[in-house]
């Protein structure tokens, strides 16, 4: 609701982007492993993220900046590397490892001005992937991998984003 209103304009090429990284992992743990409900966390990030890329399309409520291209085109290799190795390993290790790269901006924006990173979603997909994780332990640990790390990022978000630091933080400037 937050685009439809224009209280925030999301980075179109970055949604997208992670849209292809996050499907094409999904795509390869399905095609390589089979259905298993641990994949439910990965299909609906990707599906977020692809329905916020649509949402700021049909809106026209969207900025573009020259480093969103980064996040288009590491997801476009992230499909690349599938289907050139067809190893869902690869591709959801570089997944990851790409994911991370470009979630360093929004750390570092978290670590100087927690304020402006500040959401309720990082409480909630702590909630979501922790749930994922007590369905994957009996699973293979690929199944673990995609859902731990967005944990922790989720984690780390929400400490770094917390109430209790913002205030500390503005108190000493």
């Amino acid at each position: 609701s937050n685009i439809i209103e224009k209280k925030i304009t999301p980075r179109v090429l970055t949604w997208l982007g992670w849209s292809f990284l996050v499907g094409v992992s999904f795509y390869s743990q399905l095609l390589e492993f089979g259905w298993s409900w641990i994949l439910i966390g990965h299909f609906f990030s990707a599906l977020g993220c692809l329905a916020i890329f649509l949402i700021t399309v049909i809106t026209k409520n969207y900025q573009i900046q020259s480093k969103d291209y980064i996040f288009l085109m590491l997801g476009f290799v992230c499909a690349i590397i599938y289907w050139t190795t067809e190893s869902a390993w690869t591709t959801t290790i570089f997944a990851i490892c790409a994911d991370f790269l470009l979630g360093i901006p929004t750390l570092n924006s978290a670590i100087k001005n927690p304020k402006l990173e500040k959401s309720t979603g990082w409480n909630i997909a702590i909630v979501c992937w922790a749930l994922t994780l007590l369905t994957a332990f009996s699973k293979d640990f690929i199944y673990i991998l995609f859902p731990l790390y967005c944990f922790l990022f989720n984690l780390s978000m929400s400490l770094l984003t917390k109430a209790k630091r913002i205030q500390r933080i503005n108190f000493s400037v």
